[in-house]
């Protein structure tokens, strides 16, 4: 049986260099900061394709048409298995802060559907046509921050959404989640910091003495 996740990672260094490639020559030079913001995502998908289709010719691609669809690549094996491939597009004057996953969802629609998930990050520079800079191909759990209050994975407080580590972290090759273990573990200090942040600073202020009682005595 094909090792997908195998081929894939082994052909992550192919991936990243030919994405640079391709990017480099698209936007280099132009004039429209617009069309060639627009084009990074499509053509990055399209390169990433290429490379993979040949070393999985048993497997379907399907690169949604909109935009708001995840993934921007998906892979299914002959067994019914899914793989994902997302691409993101972050401006280099400040760290990435895409959204990534939802906390309250990320195992059911992301790690209990997917056997295994991947990044592709595009940097650019905003204040230069949207020039292409640099790329990083890389695991899902890799791309993921740190949230220091908690050491859980980084979200974004108000909607639990999952963000990336800095663009100092990726430089660094700097990894929170080194593996899958840990990355799940991540996960649910999130997950439970979250839901006492909001029980605490949310919940608690509204309730009476008589409903404190009735939720203690849920732990009881």
């Amino acid at each position: 049986m094909t090792d997908i996740k195998a081929i894939i990672d082994n052909n992550s260094e192919a991936i990243k260099n030919a994405v640079s490639e391709k990017l480099s020559h698209l936007t280099s030079g132009t004039e429209d900061y617009i069309t060639a913001w627009k084009a990074l995502q499509d053509e990055a998908a399209e390169v990433v394709v290429d490379i993979l289709k040949p070393l999985l010719p048993n497997c379907e691609f399907y690169i949604p048409k909109g935009k708001s669809t995840y993934p921007d690549i998906k892979i299914t094996a002959p067994n019914g298995d899914l793989y994902a491939i997302d691409v993101k597009c972050n401006e280099a004057s400040k760290d990435p802060w895409f959204d990534m996953a939802r906390l309250d969802t990320i195992y059911k629609e992301r790690i209990n559907k997917y056997v295994y998930e991947w990044e592709l990050i595009i940097k650019y520079d905003s204040e230069d046509n949207g020039k292409f800079l640099k790329a990083y191909f890389l695991k899902f759990r890799e791309v993921v921050g740190m949230r220091p209050d908690c050491k859980g994975i980084k979200y974004r407080p108000y909607d639990g959404k999952v963000r990336p580590k800095t663009w100092s972290d990726f430089d660094n090759e700097i990894v929170y989640w080194k593996t899958d273990d840990d990355f799940h573990k991540g996960i649910d200090i999130s997950l439970i910091y979250r839901w006492k942040e909001n029980i605490k600073s949310t919940l608690v202020p509204k309730l009476t003495d008589e409903q404190k009682k009735e939720f203690k005595a849920l732990f009881d």
